[in-house]
């Protein structure tokens, strides 16, 4: 006798795929939602409108790292989570008197160092090679050392010695591309810094 499922199949991954157009040169605007559901059934929902640049990657680094590839849906997910993130840290620190209330207790959907952490977890889900995904991760975490928006729940020194390692792991590679593409942008930034 066959058994009937009670329950839906819950899965895990994107339960849809990225739609999008373009809003100015460099960003790019959701036409539908773009939904993530994690393992431990933890749901994230990125909404229609919401503007992305991708993964923010410095203009020296992209011949390694484009702003868009295997992690592109990752990146729009960590944007809209840093988004959030950054709402609730101006909402929070917004100039509202003591006593005040703040609402119905809103929070942002994840903390600093979670919003890393699902990134890379997306980006594994997302078959995004071992090394990229754990180089764009430090990268995340070592660039919240330097946004206040991103200072509840950094706790980056838990971090640190993974940080530090991939840098090791990194910087050869690295620097070998990117001294000859910075060398490129310093002699064309003269005639390129008005394009933009």
């Amino acid at each position: 006798m066959a058994k009937l499922r009670t329950e839906a199949p819950r899965g895990n991954g994107f339960d849809s795929e990225l739609s999008i157009q373009a809003a100015s040169p460099t960003t790019w605007r959701l036409t539908s939602p773009l939904i993530w559901t994690g393992t431990k059934g933890d749901q994230f929902t990125v909404p229609i409108g919401f503007v992305t640049d991708f993964a923010t990657v410095p203009r020296f680094l992209i011949w390694k790292t484009p702003p868009y590839g295997a992690y592109t849906r990752a990146a729009v997910l960590h944007d809209w989570l840093l988004t959030e993130l950054a709402t609730w840290h101006r909402q929070i620190h917004g100039g509202k008197r003591a006593g005040e209330e703040w609402g119905d207790g809103f929070a942002p959907p994840a903390d600093s160092r979670d919003c890393d952490g699902i990134f890379r977890r997306v980006m594994e889900d997302l078959k995004v090679p071992w090394l990229t995904r754990w180089e764009m991760w430090a990268a995340v975490r070592l660039a919240s050392c330097f946004s206040d928006q991103r200072s509840y729940g950094r706790r980056f020194w838990l971090d640190a010695p993974r940080v530090f390692a991939v840098a090791v792991l990194s910087v050869v590679p690295t620097l070998i591309g990117a001294v000859p593409v910075l060398a490129s942008l310093a002699i064309s930034w003269p005639f390129t810094r008005n394009a933009r």
